[in-house]
């Protein structure tokens, strides 16, 4: 089987160290991580946690919030900007390989002029390729911006995230991985019903998966099968482990459809 992680928020009021710890039980052998301190002040030490459980960092998610920012005109589009600098300068010294980056949030279309947002997004990239991490650009709202980008910005450390939820809620008709597994360099796997971004477990919603499990084989990926979900659905088990060797599971059943 394929190496499996999961993020490191999964749903459970646990401390960092206490969630580290919980995951290697559950039997994942690397965690996802969120590299800004909107929930952790202390997310710098986080590899640092996760290696003395003996978890590997799979990525790490960037900061987000200011994802639409980074197209307009302005100084919150610019502080988005150094944040994604500083966030990639950051994982370089803590040896993380890997930034999720948001191109946008949300549904909203293209700009007239989307020259800014790609200079700034060139920047961005040149400090990628000085650091020797890799920018992998996630799904997530309108997919018009993944195309630009991949369409404009060229560079060695530019990759993708393929998010299985995000394309099943906002681009259903698309076939992602079809026409960007070739750059795949990290997987947010969850499922919804195609009507909420949920972030559950696979194989709750309507995410066809078959079908993931042939795109992700087609794609030749050979990184982690990596969840980005929560408990949503399975708030009835109180106990942590008990959800995170249900989540475990469940990825196992997706290695067995990569298998067949």
């Amino acid at each position: 089987m394929m190496k499996t992680a999961i993020v490191d928020y999964f749903g459970y009021d646990l401390s960092p160290r206490e969630r580290m710890q919980a995951i290697r039980r559950g039997g994942f052998d690397g965690v996802i991580l969120l590299w800004t301190d909107q929930f952790d002040p202390d997310y710098r030490d986080f590899p640092r946690y996760a290696q003395e459980e003996g978890l590997y960092v799979e990525n790490a998610h960037g900061p987000y919030l200011g994802a639409n920012e980074v197209w307009l005109p302005g100084e919150a589009g610019e502080n988005y900007t150094l944040q994604l600098i500083t966030a990639l300068q950051e994982c370089a010294e803590a040896s993380v390989p890997t930034l999720v980056v948001h191109p946008v949030n949300g549904r909203q279309a293209l700009p007239q002029d989307p020259s800014l947002g790609l200079e700034r997004f060139r920047r961005v990239l040149r400090t990628a390729e000085s650091c020797g991490v890799a920018v992998a650009m996630e799904n997530q709202g309108n997919p018009d911006y993944l195309d630009l980008v991949f369409a404009q910005l060229a560079s060695p450390q530019l990759k993708f995230c393929y998010d299985s939820g995000h394309e099943n809620y906002f681009s259903p008709q698309r076939d992602l991985l079809a026409q960007y597994g070739h750059l795949l360099a990290a997987l947010h796997l969850h499922d919804n019903p195609g009507t909420s971004n949920l972030h559950a477990l696979p194989m709750t919603g309507t995410v066809d998966w078959p079908r993931v499990a042939q795109r992700l084989l087609q794609s030749g990926y050979p990184g982690a099968l990596a969840l980005e979900a929560q408990n949503a659905g399975f708030t009835h088990l109180t106990d942590p482990m008990a959800f995170l060797q249900e989540a475990h599971a469940r990825l196992e059943r997706l290695a067995g459809m990569m298998a067949e």
